[in-house]
C-alpha cells in the first residue's frame, strides 16, 4: 500500500516538475522573441526618428550669431560685450563655437568677445579644402573683415586652435595685441611620421569615423545625447542639457566629419617653426594637469609655447583638457590679464 502511494506521488511531482519547466521553456521562448523584435524594432524605430527630425534641425536650431560670406562658404561669428580689444575665441579639433559656452559671458563683462566656427563646424558651412592653420587664419582675418569686428585682437587659442592663432599672428602682426594658449598644441608634440605613415593614419582616422555616422544614422545620438555625451566627456556636465544635445549633434553632422578629414593641421608646420619671434607680446600658457600627466612631451611643447614671448606667464590648471569648461574663470583670468598688459605695456605679473 505504501509502495502504491510512493509511486503515485513521485509521478505527480514529476508531472509538475515537467510542466514547470515546460512553463519556464515558453516563458524563455517569450523572451527571446521579445528580444530579437527589440534588436530589430529599435534601430528601425531610431533610424526612421533620425530621418524624420534631422530635416528640421536647421529651424530648431538657428545660428546664435551671424552668419558671414567670406568668399564662397559662409562662417558663423557670435559675439558679446563691449570694448577694445576684442578677444577671439578659436576652438579645438571639431569642436563648434557652442562650446565656450560658460568662458565666453565672464570675458564679456569686460570688453568685446567673439567666438566663431571654422569652415564645416557648428553652424558654418564647408570651404576649399584642405583646412589648414594658414587657411584658417585666412579665413579668419577675412570673417572679421567682413563682419565689421576691427583690430586689435587678444586671440585664445584651445588644443589644435593654438596652432591657428600662431599663424594668424604671423600672417597679421600689427592687429594681435595679445596672445592666450589653452592646452594648446605646439608642433614640437607631433609625432614623426613619414608621408606612409601620415596617409594610413588618415585613412584609418576617416574610417573611424564612420562609426559617428551609424550612431547618427540609427538615432543613437539624438535619442541618447546627453547621457552619451556626460558619460565619454566628464567635462560636459558642467554644460547645461540644452547645450551639451546641440553639441552632441554637430558632433556627427555630415558636415562636420567632412570638415575633420580635410583638416591636416600638420601641413602649416614648417611655417610655424619659422615664425618671427614675438618680443614682448604679452602671452599667458594655461596647461592642464591631465595633458601633462597624460601627453608624452608635453610638458616641453608647453615650454616651447611660453618661450614664444619675453612677456609670458606659464599657469598649471588642475583640469581635464577643455580648461575653458572644467575652469572657465581661470580662462576669462588670463584673457583679462594678457589684456590690462596690453593696455598699459606693463610686464605680466609672475
Amino acid at each position: 500500500m505504501m509502495s502504491t502511494i510512493t509511486s503515485s506521488g513521485d509521478a505527480s511531482v514529476e508531472l509538475h516538475d515537467q510542466q514547470h519547466k515546460r512553463g519556464c521553456l515558453f516563458y524563455v521562448k517569450r523572451g527571446l522573441l521579445a528580444v530579437v523584435i527589440l534588436l530589430v524594432a529599435l534601430p528601425v524605430l531610431g533610424f526612421t526618428y533620425q530621418a524624420i527630425m534631422a530635416p528640421g534641425d536647421a529651424e530648431r536650431y538657428p545660428p546664435i550669431g551671424q552668419m558671414v560670406d567670406v568668399g564662397g562658404h559662409r562662417l558663423h561669428i557670435y559675439c558679446e560685450g563691449e570694448g577694445s580689444p576684442t578677444v577671439i575665441l578659436e576652438g579645438g579639433a571639431g569642436v563648434a563655437a557652442l562650446s565656450w559656452y560658460l568662458t565666453q559671458p565672464l570675458i564679456a563683462e569686460h570688453t568685446r568677445v567673439c567666438a566663431y566656427d571654422r569652415a564645416g563646424l557648428g553652424w558654418s558651412e564647408l570651404g576649399t579644402p584642405p583646412y589648414t592653420p594658414e587657411s584658417t587664419a585666412r579665413d579668419l582675418h577675412t570673417l572679421l573683415g567682413n563682419a565689421g569686428i576691427e583690430p586689435p585682437y587678444v586671440l585664445v587659442g584651445h588644443s589644435v586652435g593654438g596652432k591657428h592663432i600662431r599663424m594668424f599672428t604671423e600672417l597679421y602682426p600689427d592687429e594681435v595685441v595679445g596672445l592666450v594658449f589653452e592646452d594648446a598644441r605646439h608642433e614640437s608634440a607631433d609625432p614623426v611620421r613619414t608621408q606612409a605613415e601620415y596617409e594610413a593614419d588618415s585613412a584609418a582616422y576617416e574610417s573611424g569615423l564612420n562609426f559617428y555616422r551609424v550612431l547618427r544614422d540609427l538615432g543613437v545620438v539624438r535619442l541618447f545625447a546627453v547621457p552619451l555625451s556626460r558619460s565619454m566627456a566628464p567635462s560636459m556636465n558642467y554644460l547645461p542639457d540644452d547645450v551639451v544635445y546641440r553639441l552632441a549633434l554637430f558632433e556627427v553632422e555630415e558636415d562636420t566629419l567632412q570638415s575633420k578629414i580635410d583638416t591636416h593641421d600638420i601641413l602649416s608646420n614648417d611655417l610655424l617653426s619659422n615664425a618671427r619671434p614675438l618680443g614682448d607680446l604679452p602671452l599667458v600658457v594655461l596647461t592642464s594637469t591631465q595633458g601633462l600627466e597624460m601627453q608624452e612631451g608635453w610638458d616641453a611643447a608647453q615650454q616651447n609655447l611660453v618661450a614664444l614671448s619675453t612677456n609670458s606667464q606659464w599657469i598649471v590648471v588642475d583640469s581635464r583638457h577643455d580648461i575653458h569648461i572644467d575652469q572657465p574663470q581661470q580662462v576669462a583670468d588670463a584673457v583679462m590679464s594678457v589684456i590690462a598688459s596690453a593696455r598699459s605695456g606693463a610686464p605680466l605679473a609672475q
